[in-house]
């Protein structure tokens, strides 16, 4: 078959390369196979340490021609070879037994041919394969041609491919977010018949695609798809559960924020409140970094439609409480929320929403241009001289001194100053205790 243009002009990476050489010097013809050969044709930028090559040798073949090789899945026939400090992982032809579980194959068979390999993949676009040595593309299953009429098709009957592993419907849906294809009318329609099977799926592997969705360019195209499957009921249950008025806003507001993964996490748990998101969260086990990040931009999001709290408004000092309420850091992509959501309203609405998100950044810039305290770790008193000031030892009372003073500081930055802290801390102190 002729290699198509971006194939032939393309530029793999030399480690990638230097592995194909040692497999052909060896007698192993061997081919890049996947996403390798995929995303060169749809012009995709892909990782020089994502490229998987497919050979007919076989695994302690492969160990016994490279120095460094790390038995990443020897069962499944598949090697990580430690090319110049570069991983690339090498499978051997192979088909697969029956699956009994969803998830994984009962047997695997070593094949001696490329084309059988290719046959038990997911769908056309990855069933590819190209000898960047012999110069050679094969296409068995027509992926170029699906490429072209942008949709995701399986290889085979796709009801068997999908009831051999259930995550296969989530990549799917996952291709087509990130890809804006549509899905071929047979696959489509095998989805909501391989719901049992995607229950089966382990929620690590589902939070994986999850998130390379989430943050795709067509992630709302994605989201709806997972809808109308039923694939959301299992992947997120409580928002399925949710008015499709909530969900809808939901992905227009995740469609507009950045793709940056716990911000559009946010964007798209944001109507279940905190509690709820939390739920949906920790069910998904996504890593607690981005739990923590997409929970707290959550609380504190001024969602208009939900009828949360508004933005600050009026003085610098409104706007330099907010800030410190809501932390520094959560600052900006705070706004990139409540812009996003500008763009989610209607149209009568969204110029004055606009104004008030605009007024907002520019007075956060001056407030970020002066550099005024917006925590007790920046007052120029810690907690050491807290306690030595009031007479008394580590407690409560220092921490509510500290808050007090932070207060203080906040409507007037230039308080921050030992002298009138200290000041500030005796006039507190003297106050007469609330009656209980």
């Amino acid at each position: 078959m002729r290699v198509p243009a971006a194939l032939a002009r393309s530029r793999f990476p030399v480690p990638v390369l230097q592995v194909l050489r040692t497999l052909a010097e060896a007698g192993f013809r061997s081919w890049l196979v996947g996403g390798a050969v995929r995303d060169p044709l749809l012009s995709r930028r892909r990782s020089s340490s994502d490229f998987d090559v497919a050979t007919p040798a076989r695994p302690d073949e492969v160990a016994r021609l490279f120095p460094r090789v790390i038995p990443t899945g020897v069962e499944h026939g598949t090697v990580t070879v430690i090319a110049r400090g570069v991983s690339v992982e090498v499978t051997t032809f192979r088909g697969e037994g029956p699956y009994r579980d969803g998830r994984r194959p009962e047997s695997v068979t070593f094949l001696p041919d490329l084309e059988s390999d290719l046959a038990r993949r997911d769908f056309t676009i990855n069933a590819l394969a190209f000898d960047p040595l012999g110069r050679e593309f094969r296409d068995p299953f027509g992926g170029r041609e699906d490429m072209r009429r942008r949709r995701i098709r399986s290889v085979g009957d796709p009801v068997a491919r999908f009831a051999e592993d259930g995550l296969r419907p989530l990549r799917a849906v996952r291709f087509v977010a990130q890809l804006g294809f549509g899905l071929a009318p047979p696959t489509r329609r095998a989805i909501p018949q391989s719901l049992d099977v995607v229950r089966r799926v382990a929620a690590e592997r589902v939070t994986d695609e999850l998130s390379k969705l989430l943050v795709a360019p067509h992630a709302a195209l994605g989201l709806r798809l997972l809808r109308g499957t039923g694939l959301l009921e299992i992947v997120l249950p409580g928002l399925a559960a949710r008015p499709g008025r909530v969900l809808d806003h939901a992905v227009a507001v995740l469609a507009a924020a950045p793709p940056v993964l716990a911000l559009r996490l946010a964007a798209l748990l944001h109507g279940l409140g905190p509690a709820g998101a939390a739920d949906a969260i920790a069910s998904l086990r996504f890593p607690r970094q981005q739990t923590e990040a997409a929970l707290s931009l959550i609380r504190a999001f001024p969602c208009r439609r939900l009828g949360h709290a508004a933005l600050p408004a009026g003085t610098p000092a409104a706007v330099r409480r907010w800030m410190a309420r809501v932390e520094l850091r959560r600052t900006g992509p705070l706004l990139s929320l409540a812009g996003a959501e500008v763009s989610a309203m209607p149209r009568a609405q969204r110029a004055g929403a606009a104004a008030e998100v605009k007024r907002l950044k520019t007075r956060v810039r001056a407030v970020l241009r002066r550099a005024p305290p917006l925590s007790v770790r920046e007052l120029a008193l810690d907690g050491r001289a807290v306690a030595e000031e009031l007479g008394t030892g580590p407690g409560p009372l220092v921490g509510e001194a500290l808050r007090h003073l932070l207060d203080r500081v906040l409507e007037r930055p230039e308080e921050n100053v030992p002298e009138r802290l200290r000041a500030a801390l005796r006039e507190w102190s003297a106050r007469p205790a609330p009656r209980v």
